[in-house]
């Protein structure tokens, strides 16, 4: 059993000392003071590193709408939205980045072997290169993609409601 209950989910994802890898908890962040948190059909969460416990947030859920920092090869700040069966279907252009060994990709490709996915979105921010050394700054190129972001949640959002 899921520990949310709302139909949709807001999930952030990245490492809060990982500088740029951590643009999906900054999202998570800025949604937190909007209007979707009064939303009772949305419950928006950081939900960290997103190893395999990403599973357990999926329960029960119509939607989840997934924020975490990808490489792209694209301008850092630049937004992409990716559906998660094209991840599922093996369609990964765009490799979504992990602090740890799991990407969100291998985390949905085991679950789809072990209960039933919602219907899964990810918002990805390009970060430009991958974070080697701790730091909680998050450069500004890569901030200037969170506006853009929620901007596309939204959309996802009121687009399910």
């Amino acid at each position: 059993m899921s520990i949310l209950n709302a139909p949709i989910r807001i999930l952030g994802c990245g490492s809060p000392l990982m500088g740029n890898d951590g643009v999906g908890l900054k999202v998570i962040e800025v949604l937190q003071e909007s209007e979707l948190k009064d939303l009772k059909d949305i419950d928006i969460m950081d939900a960290g590193v997103c190893g395999l416990d990403l599973l357990n947030l999926l329960d029960d859920a119509k939607k989840v709408i997934i924020v975490d920092a990808i490489l792209a090869n694209s301008p850092p700040g630049s937004v992409h939205h990716i559906e998660g069966k094209e991840l599922l279907e093996g369609v990964e252009f765009h490799p979504l980045v992990s602090v740890h060994d799991l990407t969100i990709t291998d985390v949905l490709k085991i679950g789809e072997q072990v209960q039933e996915l919602p219907e899964i979105v990810v918002i990805g921010i390009e970060i430009g290169s991958i974070v080697t050394e701790a730091t909680l700054e998050i450069s500004p190129d890569v901030l200037k993609g969170v506006d853009k972001a929620i901007k596309l949640i939204k959309e996802e959002v009121f687009s399910s409601l």
